[in-house]
C-alpha cells in the first residue's frame, strides 16, 4: 500500500487477485477506481465477501476482456513464480497492453540473489513445495530463469525502483512501459 498512496485517484487493476484482500486495503484507505480479477471462482467469492466498492471480474489474467491502456496501475503480487514460463510471458505481456502510457506495474514476488541467505531460500522452498508439484515445478524454473528481472526485462519495461524484504527473498517492484521500446 506504501507504494500506492499517492495515486489515490487512480484506475487500479489486481490480476489474480486471489480473496481481493490488496484491493480491500486500499479501499479501507480511500483508493476509489479498483478492479480485480481470477480465475478461481472460489477466490473470487471470498473477494466479494464484505462492502468493498471493488470490481470483480473472473477472468483469464493472459487474456483479459479490457481494452487497451485501460488501467492507470496494475498490481501482481506473488502470481507469476507459480506459472509455467510461457504463461508468465502471456501475463506480464497483458499487463503491458492494459496500463496506459503513463501507469507503471507493481510486482510482489519471490527473487532470489546473492545477498538472500540460504535459510529463507530453504523456507521459501519448503513452502512452494507444500503448493504442489506443478505449482513448485513452476517455482523451480521461474528461480532458475532469474525470474521476475529476466521475465520483465523481455516485456518492454524499465524497472523504476524495488524493495526487497523477507530477508532479500522478495522483492516489490515497480516498472514502467519503456517507451524507447513502444
Amino acid at each position: 500500500m506504501n507504494e500506492l498512496l499517492n495515486h489515490k485517484n487512480k484506475s487500479i487493476l489486481d490480476l489474480c487477485c486471489g480473496t481481493g484482500n490488496q484491493l480491500k486495503l486500499l479501499s479501507k484507505n480511500g483508493f476509489k477506481n479498483l478492479h480485480c480479477l481470477d480465475l478461481s471462482t472460489s477466490m473470487l467469492k471470498i473477494a466479494n465477501k464484505g462492502d468493498y466498492p471493488i470490481n470483480i471480474y473472473n477472468e483469464d489474467a493472459t487474456k483479459t476482456s479490457f481494452e487497451n491502456e485501460s488501467f492507470d496501475i496494475a498490481i501482481i503480487s506473488f502470481a507469476i513464480h507459480e506459472k509455467t514460463k510461457t504463461t508468465q510471458e502471456k501475463f506480464i505481456k497483458e499487463a503491458h497492453r492494459l496500463i496506459n502510457e503513463d501507469g507503471f506495474i507493481l510486482v510482489v514476488d519471490y527473487a532470489f540473489d546473492n545477498k538472500t541467505p540460504e535459510i529463507v531460500k530453504k523456507g521459501i522452498d519448503i513452502i512452494e513445495r507444500l503448493a504442489g508439484r506443478e505449482h513448485y515445478n513452476n517455482f523451480k524454473s521461474y528461480i532458475q530463469n532469474n525470474g521476475l528481472a529476466n521475465l520483465m526485462n523481455k516485456n518492454k519495461f524499465k524497472l523504476l525502483k524495488h524493495h526487497k524484504r523477507l530477508f532479500n527473498g522478495v522483492t516489490i517492484s515497480r516498472y514502467k512501459k519503456d517507451k524507447a521500446l513502444l
